[in-house]
């Protein structure tokens, strides 16, 4: 089956960014390198993954495909970005490498719900997938860090589910996030029993980074966002919210600007964020001990 076929029979109509259709409205204008496909249930990974018909069935051996793909130099596509189409229900595997330029949308549905589920601990070394997006891909761990990400810039999550699923400590971990976006995630506590990532729900340890923007998130955690002290140029927190057991954010380096996020803790108010007041507005948080604005509102 084709793309455009698959495409014209509307099993991707959710699939935007701010409702803007990733794939155009006529046809797929967006999808200008290769595309391929991951069948965890029926795909060969000895199949070139050029179709359903023909799918991988692991997103590892789809991964290593596309970049080699984008590293010909020598042909149109190396400026374009390829595409990787995921269909579980639920994939286990632990990721080791990503693929430069590559856009990773999952599809279909994991029991109830729409998403790709990929079970591991995926630990991505420096220089080892640039630019590779995630869509729509939901995220279990096996204890531990879920996803771990060295210096790999512009990697990006859109509409994906961090769950943690056997006491992991920390669902997203970022090191030195160069073009780094977080946008529009849930990291969740354990379905059926309500233990949330021990240490954080997003974890970005000491090293420089830029641009990096983690918004519209849902977050649950002991702690929401910790960001350790380093050096960091236009990185923001706008519009999420956090429920953590103490502090929300915990911002140490002061650099962030921290903007409309609404936030709860169960620690009294003054224990529930670490953050240089004078990059934040509009911030609501509600602690044991009532509800207080970050900073103060004032009015001249």
């Amino acid at each position: 089956m084709g793309i455009d076929k698959f495409r014209r029979k509307s099993y991707f109509e959710a699939i935007n960014l701010k409702g803007i259709d990733l794939y155009g409205g006529l046809g797929l204008p967006a999808i200008q390198g290769t595309v391929y496909y991951v069948e965890g249930n029926a795909g060969l990974d000895t199949q070139d993954g050029l179709s359903w018909d023909k799918a991988f069935k692991t997103l590892a051996v789809a991964l290593a495909a596309s970049h080699a793909n984008i590293a010909r130099a020598d042909e149109r596509g190396y400026a374009a970005r390829n595409t990787i189409f995921c269909k579980g229900d639920a994939l286990t595997e632990n990721l080791v490498l990503l693929a430069d330029k590559t856009d990773v949308i999952g599809v279909g549905s994991c029991n109830a719900n729409p998403y790709c589920r990929l079970t591991g601990n995926h630990v991505i070394p420096t220089s080892s997938g640039m630019g590779c997006h995630f869509y729509n891909m939901e995220f279990w761990g096996a204890g531990g860090i879920i996803f771990k990400n060295t210096n790999n810039g512009g990697l990006e999550f859109h509409n994906c589910r961090f769950v943690a699923n056997a006491a992991e400590t920390i669902g997203l971990q970022l090191v030195k996030p160069d073009y780094v976006k977080v946008v529009g995630c849930k990291f969740l506590p354990k379905w059926n029993t309500g233990v949330m990532f021990s240490t954080a729900g997003i974890d970005i340890p000491a090293g420089d980074a830029t641009e990096c923007e983690i918004v519209d998130n849902l977050i649950y955690g002991s702690v929401g966002i910790a960001i350790h002290n380093s050096t960091f140029y236009a990185c923001s927190l706008r519009g999420n919210t956090i429920y953590a057991t103490t502090l929300t954010i915990d911002e140490n380096s002061d650099n962030w600007l921290v903007v409309n996020n609404r936030l709860i803790s169960a620690a009294a108010k003054a224990s529930g964020f670490d953050c240089g007041l004078t990059l934040m507005c509009g911030n609501i948080l509600t602690g044991s001990d009532g509800t207080r604005t970050l900073p103060f509102a004032t009015i001249a």
